[in-house]
């Protein structure tokens, strides 16, 4: 099923100036380990699920999981491996209520509005302007 809020797409490191992607691996465990603890893969279909797969299946194959700390996770490796990678993804997803925020800005689901107005709404409880792409 389609999820009813926001949900992780990644959490991407960068070096205060530009995002790092594809990161070389020093060392084999450094690769991306199939997680196994089934309370993590629950906390983490539940905050970033596999959208391209049957529920049970995509957390069983783990795919945009492995994409994802691959292409970023692997950029922090030195700071943050894997399970503390998405530890910290979970984490900040459960910081910001971003649906809340929005419908607390006058901003509700179903409706259309501004690109300034969502911008706007997501800045009152960070510190960037987000980086909004509309599709």
């Amino acid at each position: 099923p389609i999820p009813n809020n926001f949900t992780i797409h990644g959490l991407w490191p960068d070096n205060k100036s530009v995002i790092l992607n594809n990161c070389n691996f020093a060392k084999k465990e450094d690769r991306y380990t199939k997680i196994t603890d089934p309370k993590k893969k629950s906390e983490l279909d539940k905050r970033w699920p596999q959208l391209r797969y049957e529920k049970l299946y995509g957390i069983e194959k783990q795919d945009l999981w492995e994409k994802e700390f691959l292409k970023h996770g692997s950029c922090s490796i030195n700071r943050y491996k894997q399970e503390a990678y998405f530890d910290l993804a979970m984490k900040i997803k459960d910081r910001f209520d971003l649906l809340g925020t929005l419908r607390n800005q006058g901003i509700i689901p179903g409706s259309t509005y501004e690109l300034d107005d969502i911008e706007r709404a997501v800045k009152t409880v960070s510190i960037e302007v987000p980086s909004l792409k509309c599709i």
